[in-house]
């Protein structure tokens, strides 16, 4: 074999062996989550957790050109584990990217109505096609497995958000449309 072919062979080894790492690193975090005692929460804002999220994955947002704009001046805490919280909003924002288009916007917002905080994240992607929405927040369920495998996609992220939010008592709603995005409410 040539040293280019080697090459492009041991590439290929690194980004399986990096998905395999994300996979085993989703299925650890859903396995908590689904085990976890109610009473395990501690107080958290919001606002800090959605930054760090950003600051994570501002490259990936960069290399797709993905703006990503918020609004969190409505921020207020929250009782919830903080890595629970981290797992919703990294997921939902991954996503947002991920499954965007080229040039595409993704906008976060925090909101409180009465007693509950409200996540929203929306973007302005591909959307999902009305037959795969009962079916998003299964396990290993991906819309189109040839782009989700592309981007890295394991069909876990959206199980994960909806077993953190429903330990937490949250309200998941989603609202998408293909070809105009998606948008994804978190009420705590």
């Amino acid at each position: 074999m040539d040293i280019d072919t080697v090459r492009e062979f041991v590439g290929d080894i690194g980004n399986e062996a990096d998905r395999l790492n994300r996979m085993s690193q989703k299925l650890l975090s859903l396995s908590r989550i689904e085990t976890q005692a109610d009473s395990d929460c501690e107080i958290v804002y919001l606002a800090p957790t959605v930054e760090k999220v950003i600051r994570m994955l501002s490259v990936i947002a960069r290399d797709n050109n993905i703006t990503i704009e918020t609004d969190l001046q409505d921020d207020s805490s929250i009782l919830i584990l903080e890595d629970d919280l981290y797992q919703i909003i990294f997921n939902l924002v991954e996503n947002g990217i991920k499954y965007n288009v080229p040039g595409g916007k993704l906008y976060i917002r925090l909101m409180r109505e009465n007693d509950n905080a409200i996540l929203r994240v929306r973007d302005t992607g591909m959307g999902i096609p009305a037959d795969s929405l009962p079916h998003i927040f299964e396990r290993f369920y991906r819309v189109d497995k040839a782009r989700s495998r592309k981007s890295g996609g394991s069909g876990l992220g959206l199980s994960i958000v909806k077993h953190a939010a429903k330990i937490q008592n949250a309200k998941l709603t989603l609202e998408s449309q293909e070809n105009f995005g998606t948008r994804i409410a978190v009420e705590f």
